[in-house]
């Protein structure tokens, strides 16, 4: 096999490689983007009490409450037929916020009020039992009584999905039903960014107190930050598209103006222009879609940055201390992250979000070497 042989094979190789790293790219950054739902959350660390249901309840029955998601995650147990499973104990918007569909009914008002039994399972859990798509209204024993199902949803499922998580299958129940739950402590409060309902969170005492400690984590944030990796990439391929239209059509122009001068020697410039319509037109076109496609990929798909608040210096944009400090807080805050209840979203993030990042730097690379490439045969090309 020749050297030349070869080197095509590596090349097919490489681009072969670069192109399963592109797919999975955008693939994992709008799917994972997608899932990460527009809400504001404050999961409690574990090394501290923190607020309780007792004190939840205690907060006025108004619209302050509408949209208040809270949660809290007891230790696993055995259900005949399913295995281990982490009971989940939530309130009535809880699948709403999270906005997680459930086949049948989630966990409601009414259930919450009335202490009613219910449970929603997944649908694997429901796949273990063997139970038929007459799954709703089946018991399931649970602290020695009978959940009835309520309602299945879908447990995400994926590689990223199954690193992200624990082994655990999650059942939902409403957390009136929980024997002792008044001083059973509250792991995740959140609302929909926005919603009045956000407001109401510092009146639950999520503040850095002798009784407790909550981290915020903006998953907006976290999904913007994701669904905007691929604008990148298509900006710097755009840029890319760019020199090397900037080059073409300096080879178009000096192409045209070489066959004008050489025809415009035996004739007329009237007539050379008039013999040459088609050919000028063609270039002029041809010079036309060479710069709209670089100037479309940036308009359709505008790079923007995204940052936390706390990112965003009040004053001097260039104290690079500032910078610093936000970046340490953030490492901080994802470190007790890991002490949190809830964090399968946050870590879903920061999995994909460092996968992303790395194959955004080989495509990148790889974009750059092949743009290179391709200016250096078009120069050989003039050259000749």
């Amino acid at each position: 096999m020749t050297e030349r042989r070869k080197k095509h094979i590596g090349l097919w190789i490489f681009g072969i490689l670069v192109l399963i790293a592109a797919v999975h790219f955008f693939v994992t950054a709008f799917s994972v983007s997608a899932e990460l739902p527009d809400i504001l959350e404050y999961n409690r660390s574990r090394l501290s009490g923190g607020i309780t249901f007792s004190t939840y309840e205690k907060l006025p029955n108004t619209s302050y409450r509408e949209k208040l998601s809270i949660c809290s995650e007891l230790d696993p147990v055995t259900v005949e037929g399913i295995g281990e499973v982490r009971p989940v104990l939530v309130n009535e918007n809880y699948f709403s916020v999270y906005d997680i569909y459930v086949a049948g009914s989630p966990i409601t008002a009414e259930h919450i009020d009335k202490k009613l039994p219910a449970v929603v399972i997944s649908d694997r859990a429901a796949r273990s039992l063997r139970l038929n798509a007459d799954v709703v209204g089946q018991t399931i024993p649970l602290y020695g009584r009978e959940f009835t199902v309520t309602g299945v949803y879908t447990k995400p499922n994926g590689f990223l999905r199954e690193i992200s998580s624990d082994i655990y299958d999650r059942v939902y129940i409403p957390y009136t039903c929980y024997d002792g739950y008044a001083d059973i402590s509250v792991d995740t409060v959140s609302a929909p960014k926005g919603a009045y309902s956000e407001k109401t969170m510092p009146l639950l005492g999520m503040t850095e107190t002798d009784t407790g400690f909550f981290m915020e984590n903006d998953l907006s944030i976290k999904r913007d930050i994701l669904a905007n990796l691929p604008n990148l990439l298509i900006s710097v391929i755009a840029v890319i598209l760019t020199v090397i239209a900037i080059k073409l059509i300096t080879k178009l122009i000096a192409q045209t103006r070489r066959k004008l001068k050489t025809d415009s020697q035996k004739d007329y410039y009237p007539t050379v222009f008039k013999r040459n319509i088609g050919f000028i037109l063609l270039r002029i076109l041809a010079m036309i879609l060479l710069i709209a496609v670089p100037t479309a990929l940036f308009f359709i798909f505008p790079p923007r940055l995204v940052l936390p608040q706390s990112y965003i210096p009040y004053d001097n944009i260039f104290e690079i201390s500032h910078y610093l400090d936000a970046f340490k807080t953030t490492l901080q805050t994802a470190h007790t992250n890991l002490w949190c209840g809830s964090t399968y979203l946050s870590e879903l993030f920061w999995i994909s979000f460092t996968i992303c990042t790395a194959e955004l730097i080989v495509l990148t690379a790889a974009s750059c070497y092949y743009s290179v490439k391709i200016y250096q045969t078009i120069t050989k090309r003039k050259q000749r």
